[in-house]
């Protein structure tokens, strides 16, 4: 059914949307030629930029291809040849469609198991297998369904060697000279506006240039907590995160979590009674690995718990900017009043995790993070930060934006789609509305570290779920990367996966128990 374009859409998304539904109700066939770009902007009455961004939007999705010295052309959708057992499943679980129209019946992640011994602080102890786990997945001839890192087809690569280009030929005596913390203020001030948007109102001092997430993450962790300190994170948790703890010599306290709501406040605030907790570190929008954004009231409450003990909160926004719709939720941050919020992000989920962009804005630590930050890496790429606030000030962010959330939205649909195909029978998975993650549960007691060995034997890489832990919980889980081009290789990858968890439950001899 057509759909009436959104008031908030600009003019060339609601040209991509319009060709895109004629080419889903095969007005336009595969192999088709689409009117030239020129052509279609004489049609329209519009400028050739703005067919050329239409166009753009349409290859993200993965819908059209361009051929050098031909044009735009229908691309042939993946059409997975459905056999044996695998196509007669009626239980199988499925998910929503990001764009809200129903792919299948509908599937849920359910709620991880509120163990008992969740409320102990733990030493982690996953440094070596999560090592080993990344840099096996980061192989060149691995299809990598592991590491949340981008393909650079969904990357602004000509935006970014237009600016650098342009940077270096014009500016290469500031390029070459080091920006001692807390970093390039033209770069603080775009970020100071972009915040605004997500309702943090800070100054452009207020805000401390970082090498990454990462380094923002260290930089607050030592700011809030020495080592054998105890830091509150949600259950499942970031592998990142857990490696700093880790690094730090810190002990992680997991909380449950609700796939759709986030950390248990209730069964925070028991664990605040028993330990001394240093700090609560989130990622409460599009989290990693659930992908869920926890409500506005939820986080309210949450900073109303830790007000009266003083107890800061590190938010991991790094997701923030992707989500599908284009309204952006507020941070934590937005309703912090009294600086126990130390807020983190940083580009390389957007633009390029290469750049090594990141920030921190840290509240009444403020000085502190500096002053850590001056004496760890000193400084961050003055290259990469010019190039970061060109690209935010000249508007190229917001129109990049733009096209991957939508972008992401259908890589999301599409891996969801065919892990329900292909997976056994009572898998479940996540149904998030921004990030490129999915959760999948699988069932019985596949142990999914044993999946990665042997998926890694079939040029397939990816991230089991017990990293997810510092307690060795979630082994029949796995995090799935979807900001990957979408082909009949993919598709078989993950039918691959799929018939590999098979065996494996088959061995394990308990097909049908819900993971």
């Amino acid at each position: 059914m057509t759909q009436p374009a959104s008031h908030n859409q600009t003019l060339y998304q609601q040209i991509a949307d319009e060709l895109a539904r004629q080419i889903t109700e095969g007005i336009f066939q595969p192999g088709d030629k689409l009117p030239s770009i020129r052509k279609l902007s004489q049609q329209r009455s519009v400028s050739i930029a703005t067919i050329q961004s239409a166009y753009e939007q349409l290859e993200l999705q993965h819908l059209i291809e361009s051929r050098p010295q031909s044009g735009f052309y229908v691309r042939q959708p993946v059409t997975p040849t459905y056999g044996g057992t695998l196509s007669e499943k009626s239980g199988i679980s499925r998910m929503l469609s990001p764009f809200g129209s129903e792919a299948g019946q509908s599937c849920e992640l359910p709620t991880p198991d509120q163990h008992t011994d969740l409320s102990l602080p733990t030493a982690v102890s996953i440094k070596q297998s999560a090592s080993e786990v990344l840099r096996r997945c980061q192989q060149p001839e691995l299809i990598n369904l592991g590491t949340a890192i981008p393909s650079p087809d969904f990357l602004p690569v000509k935006q970014l060697q237009r600016i650098m280009g342009s940077l270096v030929r014009k500016r290469m005596d500031e390029v070459v000279v080091s920006v001692f913390p807390p970093g390039l203020e033209e770069l603080r001030n775009q970020i100071a506006k972009r915040m605004a948007e997500s309702g943090c109102h800070v100054a452009a001092n207020e805000i401390v240039i970082t090498n990454g997430c990462q380094e923002a993450l260290t930089l607050c962790l030592r700011a809030v907590a020495q080592p054998g300190d105890v830091i509150a994170i949600e259950s499942p948790a970031f592998v990142g995160l857990l490696q700093t703890i880790e690094s730090l010599g810190m002990k992680a306290l997991e909380i449950p979590t609700h796939p759709q709501k986030g950390i248990s406040l209730e069964a925070l605030q028991l664990a605040l009674q028993q330990w001394p907790v240093k700090a609560v570190a989130l990622v409460p929008t599009y989290n990693n690995p659930l992908g869920f954004t926890m409500p506005v009231e939820h986080r309210r409450k949450l900073l109303t718990l830790l007000k009266p003990l003083s107890i800061p909160v590190i938010e991991d926004d790094l997701f923030g900017d992707l989500d599908y719709s284009g309204n952006r939720t507020p941070a934590i941050k937005a309703y912090d009043e009294d600086g126990l919020v130390l807020y983190c992000s940083s580009v390389s989920k957007s633009i390029a995790s290469g750049l090594r962009v990141g920030w921190v804005s840290g509240g009444r630590y403020q000085q502190h993070i500096e002053f850590l930050k001056s004496f760890s890496s000193v400084g961050t790429s003055t290259l990469s930060q010019m190039a970061v606030a060109e690209f935010m000030a000249n508007g190229g962010y917001d129109r990049h934006l733009r096209r991957i959330q939508a972008a992401y939205a259908r890589q999301v649909q599409l891996m969801g789609e065919a892990v329900s195909r292909w997976f056994p029978e009572g898998t479940t998975l996540t149904r998030p509305m921004g990030g490129y993650i999915l959760w999948v549960g699988l069932p019985g007691k596949v142990d999914t570290f044993q999946l990665h060995h042997r998926a890694l034997e079939q040029g397939i890489g990816i991230m089991p779920g017990k990293l997810f832990s510092a307690r060795d919980h979630y082994q029949n889980f796995l995090r799935v990367n979807c900001a990957i081009i979408w082909d009949e290789q993919v598709d078989n990858a993950v039918r691959c996966l799929g018939e590999l968890a098979q065996e494996l439950l088959a061995t394990e001899g308990e097909p049908g128990e819900e993971a």
